[in-house]
């Protein structure tokens, strides 16, 4: 899954068509949508919307998987081009001067730009950097609920020194948004994958059950289980993790004792086909 934040409707209007995103109508808050991977929430302009926007999506939506965020819209630059799209690699709050650092671990397949959000419209354009008026509010948000690796702001740059923000209208941003459909897409991709992945590792192992059916765990005996059950899993051993090879332990701590013996004596092996 992955929720997405835009301040402004023309700003999402492509992403609905393109992903053929239904309205949400149980949502009066805020305008959202949604397909069976993705949520996208409009927020308003301004940094406290954003935060506001981004706990609100967080909040109402069930189950504790990981899942992805991404804000996208548009920013302003003093030498980029209009048009191109940005990833952020480093985010600032103007006002609070509190930075953030995504964690790019996907191929992307455009630049990327420090992106500092402003608390009003700025008439001179600052060297080095997007600017805009969500992004960190989005940010701050999001990290209570996710890690930086799939946390992203992708903007569009929308105005720069020759082309002044003055000019922008909602028909320019929504065609702007259009035409960088591709590059959008490309991003949206891996960090579902990386969500998919993250959630499979995440999942209870379907042991868990057998061996505290056989043995009383207390709740940290249980967290401890679940540990050594996917550490079992994640050294793809030939045998999966079951109960029965442990039945003649009396005790939880004796089994927990005994699953980490044996995964210790284990000898790490690396995939080398998979590697390649």
């Amino acid at each position: 899954m992955i929720n997405i934040i835009t301040a402004l409707q023309c700003e999402a209007r492509p992403l609905i068509e393109y992903y053929k995103l239904r309205g949400n109508a149980r949502h009066n808050a805020f305008r959202c949508y949604q397909n069976d991977d993705m949520q996208l929430i409009v927020s308003g302009i301004g940094k406290l919307s954003a935060a506001t926007a981004t706990t609100y999506l967080a909040a109402s939506t069930p189950g504790t998987a990981s899942s992805a965020w991404l804000n996208l819209g548009i920013a302003g630059h003093a030498n980029k081009a209009t048009g191109i799209p940005l990833l952020a690699h480093k985010l600032i709050d103007n006002a609070s001067e509190q930075q953030w650092f995504p964690g790019i671990v996907m191929p992307i397949s455009c630049d990327s730009e420090t992106l500092t959000t402003v608390d009003k419209p700025e008439q001179e354009y600052r060297k080095d950097t997007m600017v805009d008026m969500e992004a960190s509010g989005f940010y701050a948000a999001a990290s209570r609920f996710q890690s930086c690796e799939l946390i992203h702001s992708l903007k569009i740059i929308s105005d720069n020194q020759q082309h002044t923000s003055e000019q922008i209208t909602e028909k320019i941003t929504t065609a702007m948004i259009s035409d960088n459909m591709a590059t959008i897409d490309s991003v949206i991709n891996p960090l579902l994958e990386l969500s998919s992945q993250l959630n499979t590792i995440e999942q209870v192992p379907a042991e868990i059950y057998d061996f505290m059916a056989q043995w009383h765990f207390t709740t940290y005996q249980q967290n401890e289980l679940r540990h050594l059950l996917r550490r079992w899993h994640a050294l793809s051993l030939t045998d999966h993790p079951s109960h029965h090879d442990f039945s003649s332990h009396t005790t939880s701590k004796a089994v927990l004792s005994a699953i980490k013996k044996f995964l210790d004596e284990q000898p790490i092996s690396f995939n080398t086909k998979a590697i390649q």
